[in-house]
């Protein structure tokens, strides 16, 4: 064995260790993008050499089969990168980089038991291949395990906002929402969906249109209620807002301002980018107010350098090796999770937003939970087929060739809602257009009895006998609640129904009952 054979050998058992660390890790650090560009250097200088080789002795064997293998899937994963549609090539990649580690390592051994050298290689070798593989194993087991990560509420709630989130202390106080040690995050971070859209252009384009985009002063209706806010109780309240609706303002410090200081600069009309959400490393519970945890990975550095070569460098590793990337951005805990929505869809006020007492905000979470959709709702009388999440509503499967669809498929970033007035005065028709198509067949109205009116017989029918619990609470509202007033339906007497039974005859001037069923048919 001369020279250049233990030249090879060392760079062999650098590839091998290297690859190694890449299966085990797929972090988003600096070293490993050093990695996987040292991956990428090594595999095309063993391609180098094979080539080389077989130029100078044409010969055909299990060896050289699986070299070729390697060496083939390898420049086509540096050709079409690993994303999704290109998994398949990744794992075939890996099985035959497998299986040319053990038949090398199986050589070596032969080697050293003919010629009597590098015998004490042969055993690292060796662990390094098995290294590989269970390395290989282990990665997929924790990414099974990890799918079924859910969001849990701790055992007791805060008794007071005081508590929430950071606490009052909190730079983000009274809103829930949190950094790592309560750090501000550099207003350009929310600023780049438009580099997301460089290879998610489908999912770029939906978000455009979307009301999560203008969440924030971008949006009139929104800009002159935190002005008004601001008017009666000053900024700081304000911020309970901010938590879901301005966090280009309120994660960089800026929200510290009024808004009429803030309404020209481009933060003010970042609305909810993709970040808002990708960048959430944790929610803390289904209590709302924004109560999750989002914070700054450490490689945007490079995904918003401004110099070319830093940024071909961070463009080129995250579409041969995704995996980081997408551990950063898509957490477990993101999919398909309507706990997830609960940390913006759910809010409550209390005194230091409204310097008066706990009041219930919005709760379209609690609604959808004790609703037939969800599944877990004890006494809906509606349910559909299968339950359904936000995702499966709001975020239906549109055709893409974005590079994490499935099947040609993603999941719509429209978030097409009842919200048909801001695409209208954004006339953004095609997103009004979604929003019709999202609410039809959504309700049902349904006139069951057409009755003449009657003399009064004193008999009335009431909903309820007993006057119901008046106090505000966390429990949903609607359909599942307790808080209602007693409802009186009508006196009882002759029903002329169901109408398509029995055809009532009015003429003309006629005074008639009628009995209505509204009933939500596919919405939480």
């Amino acid at each position: 064995m001369g020279r250049r054979e233990l030249l090879l050998l060392v760079g062999g058992l650098w590839l091998l260790a290297n690859s190694l660390y890449l299966a085990s890790t797929a972090e988003a650090s600096f070293i490993y993008i050093g990695n996987v560009l040292l991956h990428v250097l090594l595999g095309l200088v063993f391609v180098a050499w094979g080539i080389w080789q077989f130029y100078k002795v044409p010969r055909l064997s299990l060896g050289w089969l699986l070299i070729g293998l390697t060496s083939a899937s390898g420049i086509a994963l540096i050709i079409t990168g690993a994303s999704r549609p290109y998994r398949w090539l990744l794992i075939t990649h890996i099985a035959v980089s497998i299986l040319t580690a053990a038949w090398g390592a199986n050589w070596l051994a032969q080697y050293a038991q003919r010629h009597g050298r590098f015998k004490p290689l042969v055993l690292p070798v060796w662990v390094l291949v098995l290294g590989l593989l269970g390395a290989v194993l282990v990665g997929q087991l924790r990414h099974v395990s990890a799918a079924t990560a859910k969001i849990r509420n701790p055992p007791l709630p805060p008794l007071s906002m005081e508590e929430e989130g950071a606490g009052k202390g909190g730079p983000f106080w009274p809103s829930s929402a949190r950094t790592p040690m309560n750090r501000f995050i550099p207003s350009e971070f929310f600023l780049g969906s438009e580099q997301c859209g460089e290879c998610h252009r489908d999912i770029y384009e939906q978000w455009k249109s979307s009301a999560h985009r203008f969440a924030s002063f971008n949006n009139q209706f929104y800009r002159r209620t935190i002005e008004h806010m601001q008017e009666i109780a000053g900024v700081q309240p304000s911020k309970w807002c901010a938590g879901c609706h301005d966090h280009a303002l309120l994660f960089s410090g800026m929200f510290e301002r009024p808004a009429r200081e803030l309404l020209h600069l481009p933060e003010a009309h970042a609305g909810l980018s993709c970040v808002s959400c990708h960048a959430i490393t944790r929610v803390h519970s289904t209590m709302g107010n924004a109560d999750f945890t989002i914070a700054y990975p450490a490689l945007h550095v490079l995904a918003s350098s401004e110099n070319p070569w830093i940024r071909w460098i961070d463009r080129f590793v995250t579409r041969v090796d995704p995996e980081p990337h997408r551990r950063t951005f898509m957490k477990p805990f993101m999919r398909n999770s309507s706990e997830f929505c609960s940390a913006c869809h759910k809010v409550h006020l209390d005194v230091p937003v409204n310097h008066y007492r706990w009041v219930r905000g919005l709760n379209e979470y609690d609604n959808w939970q004790a609703s037939g959709v969800s599944g877990q709702g004890a006494r809906s009388f509606y349910y559909p087929p299968q339950p359904q999440t936000c995702v499966d509503c709001h975020m239906p499967l549109v055709d893409s060739k974005d590079p994490g669809n499935r099947n040609g498929k993603v999941h719509s970033h429209r978030f097409a809602s009842a919200n048909s007035a801001l695409a209208y005065v954004n006339r953004d028709w095609a997103q009004l257009n979604e929003v019709r198509k999202f609410l039809e067949g959504s309700v049902s109205v349904d006139i069951f009895a057409a009755t003449p009116a009657m003399v009064d017989t004193g008999v009335p029918m009431w909903r309820r006998l007993s006057n119901p619990p008046r106090a505000s609470s966390t429990f949903a509202v609607g359909e599942e609640s307790d808080d209602a007033a007693i409802a009186f339906i009508r006196n009882v007497g002759e029903v002329a129904a169901p109408v398509e039974k029995v055809a009532p005859f009015a003429r003309p001037g006629d005074t008639v009952r009628l009995d209505v069923v509204v009933r939500t048919r596919r919405v939480g």
